[in-house]
C-alpha cells in the first residue's frame, strides 16, 4: 500500500469518530498508524510522517465541525480555563517532538493509546460534577492533556475524564471539544510550521485525503442523531486498546 491509501483508510474510521463525537480522530488515527507499523502495512509512512499529518487533518477537521455547528458553539469559562493549560504545554511539547527518539516515542504511544482505549470503554456513566467543582479541575486537567496533545495531538482521553464529568449531554460535549480542538489544534500546527518540520509530502497527502476526511466527518455528524452513544464508545475503546497492545507487541519485538 502506498501512504496515501493509508491515510485514507485510516481517515474514514478516524473522522467518522470525530463526526459522532467531536473528538478522538486523533486516537483512532494513531491506533491504526500503529496498527499499520506493526503489521509492516503502513507503504513507507513513518511514525513522525502520521503525527505530522493528523496534526493538519485535524485542524481541518475541527474546524469544518465548528463551521457546521458554528451556532451552538460558545465561549465558555471551563473550556478557556482548560485551554489556558493545555495550549502552553501543548507548544512546549510539540516543539520536542522532532528531536525526540523515535523507539521511545512509539512505546509512549502505545501506553498513551492503550490507556485512552480503557477510559473509552470502561469509563462509567456518572452523575455530573457542580461547575465550580468541574472548574476547578479545568486548569490542571489542560495542563495534562497537553503533554499528549503536543507529542501526539491526543489530548482527549484527559480532556474527556473532566467534560464527561461536566455534563452527559453527548451534544454538549461535543460543542465543547469542537471549540477546545480547534484553538490546541492550531497551536500546534503553528508550532510545527514554525519548526519547519512539514515538507510537501504531508501537505500532498493532506489534499488527496480531504474529500475523506469531509465525507467520513458529514457521516460521522449524521450517526450521531442515529447511534447510542455508550456502545458506539465502548466499541471504539476496545479497537483502540487492541491497537495499542499491537503496538506495544511491536515494541517488545523490535
Amino acid at each position: 500500500m502506498t501512504p496515501i491509501l493509508v491515510i485514507c483508510i485510516l481517515c474514514v474510521f478516524a473522522h467518522f469518530a470525530k463526526g459522532v463525537t467531536g473528538a478522538a480522530s486523533a486516537i483512532v488515527f494513531n491506533a491504526g498508524l500503529l496498527t499499520a507499523l506493526a503489521l509492516g502495512l503502513s507503504g513507507g509512512l513513518t511514525l513522525l510522517d502520521g503525527l505530522y499529518w493528523i496534526a493538519l487533518a485535524d485542524l481541518f477537521a475541527s474546524a469544518m465541525l465548528g463551521v457546521l455547528l458554528w451556532r451552538q458553539l460558545k465561549v465558555e469559562k471551563l473550556a478557556l480555563l482548560l485551554l489556558c493549560g493545555l495550549v502552553p504545554i501543548t507548544v512546549v511539547f510539540t516543539l520536542l517532538l522532532p528531536h525526540l527518539d523515535l523507539g521511545g516515542l512509539s512505546l509512549v504511544l502505545a501506553l498513551a493509546v492503550v490507556g485512552g482505549g480503557v477510559y473509552l470503554a470502561f469509563r462509567p456513566d456518572g452523575k455530573s460534577a457542580s461547575a465550580s467543582a468541574i472548574n476547578r479541575w479545568a486548569l490542571p486537567t489542560g495542563l495534562g492533556a497537553g503533554v499528549l496533545n503536543g507529542l501526539f495531538g491526543m489530548g482527549g482521553p484527559v480532556i474527556f475524564i473532566l467534560l464527561s464529568r461536566a455534563s452527559d449531554d453527548p451534544g454538549m460535549f461535543r460543542r465543547r471539544t469542537v471549540f477546545i480542538n480547534i484553538a490546541a489544534g492550531l497551536a500546534r500546527v503553528v508550532t510545527l510550521a514554525a519548526c519547519g518540520v512539514f515538507e510537501r509530502k504531508h501537505f500532498e497527502w493532506f489534499g488527496w485525503a480531504v474529500p475523506v476526511m469531509a465525507a467520513a466527518l458529514l457521516l460521522g455528524m449524521w450517526a450521531h442523531t442515529k447511534v447510542k452513544p455508550r456502545p458506539f464508545r465502548v466499541a471504539l475503546g476496545l479497537l483502540v486498546m487492541l491497537a495499542g497492545i499491537g503496538g506495544l507487541l511491536r515494541f517488545a519485538l523490535g
